[in-house]
């Protein structure tokens, strides 16, 4: 009975499989004759066992397809994309994403980034390479794998070298040491605040720093009248860079000398012994140093006052950095009240009655500076407003003219002049009186009487001394030669002598100075 069924259920497969048959060649192979024929089969031209075989191989190769697409479908939907991860060239293992082993490496670059160490570390990425690959249900170990990275990926020390004018001078931890440092040495010299700043809007497009000037027009001077020093530009003469480097040593400078070092260039001490008979300029002029140089080593020291035994200190720095600033300085600086004379044949020559006192006024003065280090090295004034005007004093005086008399008005001493330094506080010391340059010949501002025609101590060198026989004295220094002698009359405009470089000085110009009465006065309130 069971063998029936079997026939049944074969005979049952067959007859689908040849509707299906039929159907393929009613409508899909139409038309094509010779593969109808060959088809064509019937239960009467197949026997019985013949005919059970091919549904049972047919049905089986049914199977087979459907069990190879089911199959194939499998695997593609289990074969994973994954990461080789190797450190130096040798398998750490396997990782299911580029990403975990880019977070770990990134992670720890931080770490060390932020570890507050004398000494800063980095990562050696370059260690560590990865290459993608396809694997059906490939085994995968990110924790073990960035474990194995801990250990294996090598970590180093590094510093940043700061190169002056292509000469490594010192190593610091990292680049933010390095510009604090070279920061606290600009500051030494140039105050911070007093830096111009740019505004944000124009930082973009401004190339240079900003210029801020007095705003003096349309509010009140007086108002505004206060000394200020604005920075322009400021930066290092020399060429500075900073290069990240591998240290072999694992050691860095420390910043506060490596500072000392830049500044000063860790000179060897100079010191030296006041013997007896020596003075300021002598010693100046024994060692080949300036005057200026002397008493910026040793504020303490009051004029020219020594004693024997004191001790100078005369070591020369040497800064491995110079700081150049471009400043504007505006500072309130005294008018002097003129003189304006009055004759009298009531008095006798060289008397003089005072009618009206004067009155000095004041004035706001700005100029450009060119400092290195913080001195002053060139200087022009850029901008003068007159905060109080001066009142003249008025000065009766007999007619009878004498022999060497002054007009009480000078003249230029220097044709084609030019000021190189003004009168004032300068170097640390006041500088009595002004330097000009101009062409050789140095002429007499007024008439006069020379009273002093030869070589001065303290720095003046070749200089005459003119006394204008009204009250007025003037000093004209650092001759190369002298055209007058002791007790001489000039005129206003003659020559008496030869511009030069002798004494203190530091380069051929004239140094001039005006008295009154015995005091100093500023001679750009008599020059005209």
């Amino acid at each position: 009975m069971a063998d029936f069924r079997r026939t049944d259920w074969i005979r049952n497969a067959a007859e689908r499989f040849a509707g299906s048959v039929r159907f393929i060649r009613s409508g899909c192979l139409k038309g094509i004759t010779i593969v109808k024929e060959r088809i064509r089969f019937s239960q009467h031209n197949l026997g019985k066992g013949h005919y059970s075989k091919l549904i049972v191989a047919s049905s089986a190769a049914v199977l087979v397809a459907v069990s190879a697409l089911i199959g194939n479908y499998y695997v593609e939907a289990n074969t994973k994309e994954y990461y080789k991860v190797y450190v130096n060239g040798e398998l750490a293992g396997h990782v299911s994403s580029s990403d975990k082993v880019e977070e770990w490496l990134e992670a720890k670059a931080a770490e060390l980034d932020q570890a507050n160490t004398p000494v800063k570390y980095v990562l050696d990425t370059a260690q560590v390479t990865y290459e993608a690959d396809r694997k059906f249900k490939p085994k995968t170990d990110d924790e073990g794998v960035l474990a194995k990275l801990e250990d294996k990926v090598e970590i180093y020390p590094v510093g940043v070298k700061i190169i002056v004018n292509g000469e490594t001078v010192g190593v610091v931890r990292d680049h933010a040491t390095a510009r604090e440092l070279l920061a606290k040495i600009k500051n030494a010299y140039v105050p911070e605040e007093s830096v111009a700043a740019k505004p944000a809007a124009a930082a973009s497009v401004q190339s240079g720093p900003r210029v801020q000037t007095l705003a003096l027009s349309g509010a009140s001077p007086q108002a505004s009248a206060k000394p200020e020093r604005l920075v322009e530009s400021v930066g290092f003469e020399e060429k500075i860079d900073l290069l990240t480097v591998r240290l072999d040593n694992g050691q860095v400078d420390d910043p506060d000398e490596l500072y000392e070092k830049l500044i000063t260039g860790n000179p060897e001490p100079i010191q030296y012994v006041v013997q007896k008979g020596d003075c300021i300029s002598c010693i100046a002029q024994k060692l080949k140093v300036s005057q200026k140089f002397i008493y910026e080593k040793n504020p303490w020291l009051e004029g020219d006052k020594l004693q024997i035994g004191d001790v100078l200190d005369l070591t020369a720095w040497q800064p491995m950095v110079n700081v150049r600033s471009v400043e504007q300085v505006t500072q309130l600086e005294t008018i002097e009240a003129p003189v304006e004379y009055q004759t009298s044949d009531e008095l006798k020559v060289g008397q003089t009655k005072v009618i009206r006192q004067g009155e000095d006024g004041q004035k706001l003065v700005t100029y450009r500076q060119i400092r290195k280090n913080g001195n002053v090295i060139e200087e022009e004034i850029v901008e003068e407003h007159i905060l109080k005007e001066p009142v003249s004093a008025i000065i009766l005086k007999g007619t009878k003219v004498v022999a060497g008399e002054g007009t009480g008005k000078f003249a230029w001493p220097v044709a084609g002049h030019r000021i190189t330094s003004y009168q004032g506080e300068r170097w640390g010391r006041y500088h009595k009186g002004i330097d000009i340059i101009g062409k050789s010949n140095i002429m007499a501002a007024d008439n006069g009487v020379v009273e002093f025609a030869g070589y001065k101590k303290g720095g003046l060198g070749n200089v005459v001394i003119i006394d204008h026989k009204n009250g007025f004295k003037t000093v004209y220094a650092h001759l190369k030669s002298i055209k007058v002698k002791k007790g001489q009359v000039v005129e206003k405009g003659e020559t008496i002598g030869i511009m030069g470089s002798t004494g203190n000085s530091t380069g051929v110009h004239l140094h001039f100075e005006v008295y009154y009465n015995g005091k100093l006065k500023n001679p750009m309130s008599y020059l005209k």
